[in-house]
């Protein structure tokens, strides 16, 4: 049933084609001061202790909006995000996207341009996200590079051969 259950909602994260150039979902984002950010959709279900653990972890209401389809930087995977056009707005390289089905399951993407976008299939919960947002903006701040990483789950984790150093 856990298998039946992550694969549809893994089918509804990544669109199943029926991506139209009026989402009607509606975006926030978040930005820290290192420019990273985070992308919460749909807006509308957003909840008070998700907010007040990103305003722990210094990140700003920034701008909302409606959310549009678009891929990774090398045209691999897609999902709902902030426009183009506010993700240069506000100099944004490196975040996340958030996509809340219900406040005890949510789906998280990663975006770096080198890398591109990353949609782990894994499906998190508000105790997931407290561990693996601070994880990840480790990863943006360099702390592992893109090719030692894959998402195992609910954790990052190095190739087999550099597992043990690159826990976080």
């Amino acid at each position: 049933m856990k298998k039946i259950l992550s694969f549809l909602v893994l089918v509804y994260w990544l669109g199943a084609g029926s991506a139209t150039a009026d989402s009607g979902y509606k975006y926030q984002l978040y930005k820290n001061n290192e420019n990273f950010g985070i992308v919460v959709f749909p807006k509308e279900k957003m909840f008070l202790e998700l907010e007040e653990f990103f305003k722990s972890i210094i990140f700003e209401k920034t701008e909302s909006g409606e959310a549009v389809m678009r891929y990774g930087s090398k045209g691999e995977n897609e999902t709902f995000m902030m426009p183009l056009e506010v993700q240069k707005k506000y100099s944004i390289e490196k975040f996340m996207v958030i996509q809340i089905v219900t406040p005890s399951r949510m789906l998280i993407g990663v975006f770096d341009p080198e890398w591109g976008l990353t949609l782990p299939s894994a499906v998190f919960d508000m105790e997931g996200m407290k561990t693996n947002i601070p994880k990840t903006l480790d990863v943006f701040r360099g702390g592992v590079s893109r090719k030692e990483i894959f998402w195992d789950g609910d954790r990052i984790i190095a190739e087999p051969k550099d597992r043990e150093k690159a826990r976080f």
